[in-house]
């Protein structure tokens, strides 16, 4: 892979990412990583502010499939999407559109009623309350709202099966309906805080 860690070392480099050499490089080293079997199938992209400067699929979408790779096919990238989604906030925080303190009911109404689940009662039943304060578009990019996931908080995942609720992997809307296991702002845990904070963009 060193040809194509040298292009993209070059990116800012006026004419460099133009050059039909840089791109026949690019397609070498991935053709290559098809070939030695690293990858059964890679697709590069590299842009600028001027737009794509490369694109390539190589190989096949599955392994003991036929359908090759090609530059418009969907995968499943899971938590990825994290950082393209933080990466989103923080730029509207810098343009002023939202404030990493606001309250984020401002923008999601739904969290203004946030609960916390304190455990379940001898008959199963969970133990709400309401949260001691406001969730912030801060907490939920760090995972520290209260929000977390059904497969490492067992309370989570009991809520779930108790209110019914399908699991975070379904993609439904109604994953994000779990209540908080702590207070906003008072530790951390891996959740749904961040998936939650892609809603925004579907206002």
């Amino acid at each position: 892979m060193g040809t194509a860690a040298a292009f993209a070392t070059g990116l800012g480099r006026p004419g460099f990412a133009e050059t039909a050499a840089a791109s026949a490089g690019i397609d070498q080293a991935l053709t290559e990583a098809i070939k030695s079997r690293r990858v059964p199938g890679v697709v590069a992209l590299a842009a600028n502010d001027k737009g794509t400067i490369y694109s390539g699929a190589f190989g096949l979408r599955s392994l003991g499939q036929p359908q090759a790779m090609t530059v418009d096919s969907v995968f499943w990238i899971a938590s990825m999407t994290k950082a393209v989604t933080t990466a989103a906030a923080m730029q509207m925080v810098e343009q002023g559109k939202l404030k990493l303190d606001q309250p984020a009911s401002e923008i999601l109404p739904d969290l203004a009623s946030a609960q916390v689940l304190e455990g379940f009662d001898a008959a199963g039943t969970p133990k709400l309350r309401p949260a001691k304060r406001p969730i912030t578009l801060r907490q939920l990019l760090t995972h520290t709202a209260g929000y977390t996931y059904d497969i490492w908080n067992e309370d989570t995942g009991l809520y779930e099966k108790k209110a019914n609720l399908p699991g975070i992997i379904t993609c439904k809307d109604d994953a994000l309906k779990t209540p908080l296991a702590f207070d906003p702002g008072d530790r951390w845990e891996y959740g749904i805080n961040i998936d939650l904070q892609a809603r925004w963009w579907k206002r």
